[in-house]
C-alpha cells in the first residue's frame, strides 16, 4: 500500500498498511467481537413527555486525543510485533523477509492474539471518519477505557494479556512505551 493509499476511505500512513491489511484478513467471525457502530446517531432515551435528544458530539479535544491514541496504540503494535517476531523466529527459524512476515501475521494463528490491539485501532479510525454517525462524547470517553483496558498486561487476563505480559517482561523498550501510552490516555 502506497503511502496516502485509502483504505475503506481513510487515509492510510505507510506505517500503518501492515495493520489495515492484517484486520482486512480477518474474517466475519473473528471481527464480531468487535461492536460496529449503528449508522443513526445514539440517542438519550427521552425523560417523561419530553422528545429523543441527541447525545453531545465528541468534543476537538476529544476527537486530538483519540488520534493520539491511535497513533500510540500503533507503535504499541509495531512493538508487539517485532517482539513477535523475534520470538517466532527463535522457535520456527528466520523469516524470510517483510512480505513472508506479513503473510504470517495474517494467516499463522501463532499472531492472532494481536489482533485485538488492531481492531481497536481500525474501530477509533472509523468512528472518528463517521460523518454519518459523528462519534458522541460518551463514546469518546469508551474508546479511551477500553485503549487502557487493552494496555492492562495481566499474566492471569485473557489471551491477549497474558501475551501482553509476557512480550512486555522479554522487552524492557516495550513495556517503557506501554507505560508511557496508558499514562498517556484521558481520563
Amino acid at each position: 500500500m502506497s503511502s496516502g493509499a485509502l483504505h475503506r476511505g481513510l487515509r492510510v500512513s505507510p506505517g500503518a498498511a501492515y495493520f489495515y491489511c492484517m484486520t482486512d484478513a480477518a474474517n466475519d467471525a473473528e471481527n464480531a467481537n468487535v461492536p460496529t457502530p449503528s449508522p443513526e446517531p445514539v440517542v438519550a432515551p427521552p425523560a417523561a413527555g419530553a422528545t429523543p435528544t441527541e447525545l453531545p458530539s465528541a468534543t476537538p479535544d476529544d476527537l486530538r486525543h483519540l488520534d493520539q491514541v491511535r497513533n500510540d496504540l500503533l507503535r504499541v503494535h509495531r512493538g508487539l510485533l517485532e517482539a513477535e517476531r523475534a520470538r517466532f523466529e527463535k522457535v520456527h527459524g528466520r523469516i524470510a523477509n517483510n512480505s513472508a512476515f506479513l503473510q504470517l501475521v495474517i494467516n499463522d494463528p501463532w499472531f492472532d492474539w494481536l489482533r485485538p490491539m488492531a481492531q481497536l485501532v481500525l474501530l477509533i479510525d472509523e468512528r472518528t471518519a463517521d460523518k454519518k454517525a459523528p462519534l458522541g462524547s460518551t463514546e469518546a470517553r469508551s474508546l479511551f477505557d477500553r485503549s487502557r483496558a487493552l494496555l492492562r498486561a495481566d499474566a492471569e487476563g485473557d489471551a491477549f494479556q497474558r501475551l501482553f505480559h509476557q512480550a512486555i517482561q522479554s522487552s524492557p523498550a516495550l513495556a517503557v512505551l506501554a507505560r508511557q501510552v496508558a499514562a498517556g490516555l484521558p481520563g
